[in-house]
């Protein structure tokens, strides 16, 4: 007999919140997603401004620090968006386990159970049963 879905997930809730694990890092993950979308951010303005500076003026002097602002804006982008991938991905995939480890946890108390009584009885192995009885003998030519 299974349980249904919804009875299965009210379940895995109710057990997360019985087990009050804090997470002491939580803070610190949150600064550091914050931290990299801002630079994302930033890096994006940065490269944005860069381009009409390198190009309003004839000054290669000026061109190159332009040019050093909008490297520099890459660089935050990229910097930013591995600190943001890093920090969501690290959240998603400590769910994942923790339902991984519920899920692992149902199948142990499942295969656990005796079986019922009406089970057939399992095949010899290299003899599938499919349900059928076995035939008395050999094949009719």
């Amino acid at each position: 007999m299974t349980t249904p879905p919804d009875a299965r997930a009210e379940r895995f809730i109710r057990e997360l919140a019985e087990l009050k694990i804090p997470d002491p890092a939580a803070a610190r993950a949150t600064l550091w997603l914050r931290l990299g979308t801002g630079l994302m951010a930033a890096g994006l303005v940065l490269g944005t401004l860069a381009f009409p500076l390198a190009h309003a003026t004839d000054n290669s002097l000026a061109q190159g620090d332009a040019l050093a602002v909008g490297l520099g804006g890459i660089a935050a982008t990229v910097v930013g968006g591995a600190l943001f991938l890093r920090y969501s991905l690290t959240g998603f995939l400590r769910f994942w386990l923790a339902r991984q480890s519920h899920d692992l946890d149902l199948l142990g108390e499942r295969l656990a159970r005796p079986a019922p009584a009406s089970a057939a009885a399992p095949a010899h192995q290299g003899e599938p049963r499919h349900g059928l009885t076995p035939h008395p003998g050999p094949a009719p030519r």
